[in-house]
């Protein structure tokens, strides 16, 4: 079917106000903006074009489907000569109609013809429209065993005994000896090949599942980075780092902490003891001390206090939070939300159907808000649990699911990098590193 679109022609002859001054009209004919309208594809995509080649098309593929959207689909921008030329197609090359909806199927498949007219009614071009769909289904969740890929990583058993986090571009595993000595191990997030290894200044009584990245700006950070690390002994010490070999003492902040918890803004939260009462409190950015004792929370009933994992969000109407789940010995596991002022338990009241179950989780999960939807899996590595709000929980059945070949030897970690991938550690006989994404963060985006 031949299909049409009509743009703006905008051609200047001749003035007539002014008869004995004529205007040459603009011989250019080349495609200078092509986009598709959102039309089912929830944002707008502006394409590329190779001016070289004739050729236009969409640099970031559109998604796996989109096939079926734009076999009717308006083309909200197809300039020529800035909106001054105009567009035909088709074996009789029809004008273009940009209001009408298109076919564009064939550009798909091998590519279409469109012919671009400058103002001046002589001069043409033609270009090859393209448009690149992905093969790859956008919402599954593809994992690699990167354990033989990156070279170096510790042989012993870490079972139990390590914690992983990302920090200014680098993959960060400690690692606890058995005499409680740390090691570090790191590889960049982006090509990673091999793993340094580097031993740390860290106490022996360090509690490496306490590490919490704060954002650059609080305490006073070696220049030139973006973030620190803090991490908290049992003494109830406080260390900082900038590269997460070398650690400091953070004075101001040691000697009540029982844990650290998370970081909001700028601000790093800890569970805080006085005699036998914990609480939980903050040290503001810039600050080395604890907030006044008088305006510590006392710890919620049901708040974890170890093992314990935060992510942060934005909620539907724009406001940061962050959210936390821990050890527990209950039957379903409860996170806890924080907007920077309170504390509230996810727990709607509902039956535990409506929960992530310990029973395929585990004792000691972990939660990430990844691709607009939380997740909460567990050492138990059997099943992953889903939630769009954080109240009601449901085990994923496709798509979204843990590596099927991972074997748990004994302890795991997760993180995430700058590039949406997930690192799951697993210390085992041997231990296992695994990379996943979900397909969809993984494509390029365009403005």
């Amino acid at each position: 079917m031949i299909i049409a679109s009509f743009l703006f022609v905008t051609i200047t002859i001749s003035s007539c106000l002014d008869s004995d001054n004529s205007y040459e009209a603009n011989a250019d004919a080349t495609v200078t903006r092509f986009s598709l309208d959102t039309t089912g594809l929830g944002k707008r995509y502006p394409f590329t074009i190779d001016q070289l080649n004739r050729l236009i098309y969409n640099a970031d593929s559109l998604p796996v489907g989109a096939d079926t959207i734009i076999d009717s689909i308006l083309v909200d921008t197809f300039y020529v000569s800035f909106g001054a030329g105009y567009v035909t197609s088709g074996l009789n090359d029809t004008l273009f109609n940009i209001e009408n909806y298109q076919d564009l199927r064939s550009a798909a498949k091998g590519g279409m013809e469109f012919t671009a007219h400058a103002p001046d009614l002589v001069t043409s071009r033609k270009y090859i429209l393209k448009i690149n769909i992905h093969q790859q289904d956008p919402d599954s969740l593809q994992w690699t065993d990167m354990t033989d890929r990156i070279a170096g990583f510790a042989t012993g058993s870490i079972a139990n005994r390590q914690k992983s986090v990302t920090l200014n571009g680098q993959l960060l595993v400690y690692v606890t000896a058995p005499s409680g000595s740390v090691t570090v191990y790191k590889t960049p997030t982006q090509s990673p090949s091999s793993w340094e290894e580097a031993a740390t200044n860290l106490p022996q009584d360090i509690q490496t599942a306490s590490v919490v990245k704060v954002d650059a700006g609080f305490d006073t950070p070696t220049e030139g980075a973006r973030s620190q690390l803090y991490m908290s002994a049992a003494s109830g010490n406080v260390y900082s780092s900038a590269d997460g070999t070398e650690w400091t003492l953070v004075e101001g902040l040691s000697g009540p902490v029982k844990n650290l918890v998370t970081s909001f803004e700028g601000t790093l939260t800890a569970i805080v003891k006085d005699g036998d009462a914990l609480y939980l409190a903050n040290a503001q950015e810039g600050n080395t001390a604890w907030q006044p004792a008088d305006r510590w929370t006392p710890l919620p009933y049901g708040f974890p206090t170890e093992q314990l994992y935060s992510t942060s969000f934005r909620t539907s109407n724009q406001l940061n939070q962050v959210m936390v789940v821990g050890r527990t010995q209950e039957e379903k596991i409860i996170p806890w939300a924080y907007d920077g002022q309170t504390w509230a338990a996810m727990n709607s009241g509902t039956t535990y159907d409506a929960y992530c179950q310990t029973g395929y989780v585990g004792y000691n999960p972990c939660i990430m808000h990844y691709g607009g939807q939380f997740y909460i899996f567990g050492e138990r590595l059997e099943s992953i649990y889903a939630s769009q709000a954080g109240l009601a929980w449901t085990r994923t059945e496709k798509k979204f699911l843990l590596p099927q070949e991972v074997y748990l030897g004994g302890n795991y970690s997760m993180t995430t990098d700058d590039d949406n991938f997930i690192w799951l550690i697993v210390g085992g006989q041997p231990n296992e590193v695994w990379r996943g994404r979900l397909n969809r963060l993984g494509f390029k985006n365009q403005e």
